[in-house]
């Protein structure tokens, strides 16, 4: 029987674990069209798939019965893509009008007080785990988020980023504080207070 995504809650990254840890090479991303893909004539249905992902977005069933009961779960599961894919620290990028070029980063610090991130591709998170913009912006001083994919030419170091993502916090014209590494929605009361202080 065949593994199932629930492709409304799965946020179809790259660095799926069940990529990884599939036996058998039963998942693959399609780079053509950004999607995680399942071939079910490897799967074996070990499960691991299934146990590797965090939201619950995989399931994997030893029979036709396990597998209709699964298929009517998503059939009926009440939320939609829309639920999952807004802009969220840490996660995959969404809105284009809030991405910047590294080049822009000193202008912007300039001229506004506002939060950019910084992150690469080599550290997008699972959406459904990850806060939202609008979450940080309504419990923060912060009016205004900017996102910055950097590139291994970009000397992200000079503005003293340890770790990705990053958060560099922009007051009257300069950055005042760097907050390194990811903060999930479980720990996003941390994260306010972190830039709150």
């Amino acid at each position: 029987m065949p593994a199932i995504i629930n492709y409304k809650i799965c946020d179809q990254a790259s660095a799926c674990g069940g990529i990884s840890i599939c036996p058998v090479g039963a998942f693959t991303y399609n780079e053509k069209t950004k999607k995680i893909e399942i071939d079910n004539d490897k799967c074996i249905s070990c499960g691991a798939c299934a146990k590797t992902c965090p939201i619950g977005a995989i399931g994997v069933a030893k029979t036709q019965e396990e597998f209709e009961e699964l298929k009517q779960a998503i059939e009926e599961d009440p939320r939609n893509p829309d639920d999952l894919f807004v802009d969220r620290f840490g996660g995959d990028i969404i809105n284009q009008e809030v991405m910047v070029d590294f080049n822009q980063i000193d202008d912007i610090v300039s001229k506004q007080d506002c939060i950019i991130e910084i992150i690469d591709e080599n550290n997008i998170m699972c959406l459904l785990k990850s806060i939202t913009y609008n979450d940080i912006l309504a419990n923060t001083k912060y009016k205004k988020y900017y996102r910055c994919l950097i590139t291994k030419e970009d000397n992200y170091g000079r503005y003293n980023i340890n770790q990705l993502p990053s958060l560099l916090l922009c007051n009257n014209g300069k950055i005042t504080k760097v907050i390194d590494g990811y903060y999930s929605e479980s720990e996003k009361q941390k994260l306010f207070d972190a830039i709150n202080q």
